[in-house]
């Protein structure tokens, strides 16, 4: 039996989407919120309808078997499912860009409480746990980032997401070595290949708003690491099936072969008709008046002054942080284990501008909660 948590997530709904279409759903006991069983279902079959549609979801869901609950109730579970359980995939995990005490609750004290349990699961072969690629902190421009354990506490981290799925990383090392641990790093997850932006729109509105202003805190030489979730999901059960990897630790990421240069990021919007300003206008961010460049643009291309609108300049200046970094994530050692190369990202951007059509503020919103705004005041144009 497979224990998987997050299912009702963006990664986690396109996991198990390929489960049910590579015939092992049945093999799966999925962690998930929920008064009972029915109820957790449903959340389920909710969130796997953003991944194909309501009937096929709705098959989907109940495909698999189901334990209510959250990751701190698994420590005392007496489920004897779980004694049964071979192999976990752990993607569950807050992703707020602000400090909420659940982040540091879910990812680190959630991961603990799972890590205690799989402690006492005699036949556990794998635990394979999703991290991110960023727990590297604020690592400096033009840089290929390598697989190593995380940075030590006080490492500078843009958020708090980051920060604390670097500390999940240390406790799992220190506290759980005798655990069958491997960690996927996932780097940029953006879209699918196919589906575009119906199962999530999360960051790919910031990848817009780059294009629609044309301002950047980059170097003009720079790189992103963006990948696909549909990719990144396969990959995930490459490293879950494969019994002989080679390391314990994977960047799941475009890597030298499929980054994303500033250039061809530009380039791609560009020859998809994206309503952009092109050049791009580079700045340093280190710069106060390279700021007041972004902020007049934004304030150009994005003209309304309400609550939606203030928030979404919020969360772009933390994605800049992001980009500023011109960095991307090394993934030899997932290509040397032989599995698929990642797509580049213009070949997949397509199908994300057609699939929702939808304005970038109203593509915010699958992030906005991040960033504190109450959806309910949101009156999106169409």
């Amino acid at each position: 039996m497979i224990l998987l948590t997050g299912g009702t997530g963006f990664l986690g709904g396109s996991f198990y989407m390929d489960a049910v279409r590579n015939g092992t759903a049945e093999d799966y006991l999925l962690l998930v919120r929920g008064p009972n069983e029915a109820a957790c279902r449903a959340r389920l079959a909710s969130n796997l309808a953003r991944h194909s549609d309501p009937e096929t979801a709705k098959a989907a869901a109940s495909l698999c078997a189901i334990l209510p609950g959250d990751l701190q109730s698994l420590a005392t579970s007496p489920d004897p499912r779980l004694d049964a359980v071979s192999h976990i995939v752990h993607i569950a995990a807050d992703t707020s860009f602000d400090s909420r005490h659940s982040v540091w609750q879910i990812n680190v004290d959630g991961t603990l409480a799972l890590a205690a349990r799989a402690r006492r699961m005699k036949h556990l072969k794998r635990f394979l746990h999703i991290g991110t690629a960023f727990c590297c902190g604020e690592a400096p421009h033009l840089e290929m980032v390598h697989e190593a354990p995380p940075p030590p506490t006080g490492t500078a981290h843009i958020v708090e997401y980051t920060r604390s799925k670097a500390a999940a990383e240390m406790a799992l090392a220190s506290g759980f070595p005798e655990l069958p641990l491997v960690v996927a790093r996932p780097s940029i997850v953006v879209g699918h290949s196919k589906l575009g932006c119906q199962p999530s729109s999360s960051i790919f509105w910031f990848f817009r708003l780059v294009d629609h202003t044309g301002v950047l805190p980059c170097s003009p030489n720079g790189f992103i690491d963006i990948v696909p979730v549909d990719w990144t999901s396969a990959r995930l059960h490459d490293l879950l099936r494969k019994p002989d990897l080679k390391h314990s630790l994977y960047h799941v990421s475009a890597g030298w072969g499929s980054r994303t240069t500033w250039a061809a990021f530009e380039a791609a919007f560009a020859q998809q008709g994206h309503d952009g300003v092109r050049p791009y206008t580079f700045f340093d961010r280190d710069d106060p008046q390279g700021w007041r460049l972004f902020s007049a643009a934004y304030r150009d291309r994005f003209t309304k002054r309400d609550a939606l609108n203030r928030t979404m300049s919020v969360g772009a200046r933390k994605y800049h942080r992001f980009t500023a970094q011109d960095i991307a994530f090394d993934n030899t050692r997932l290509l040397a284990e032989g599995f698929e190369a990642p797509p580049l990202f213009a070949d997949f951007l397509g199908p994300c501008l057609a699939n929702p059509g939808t304005s970038i503020s109203e593509q915010f919103l699958e992030d906005a909660g991040s960033f504190e705004f109450d959806e309910s005041l949101a009156k999106v144009p169409a």
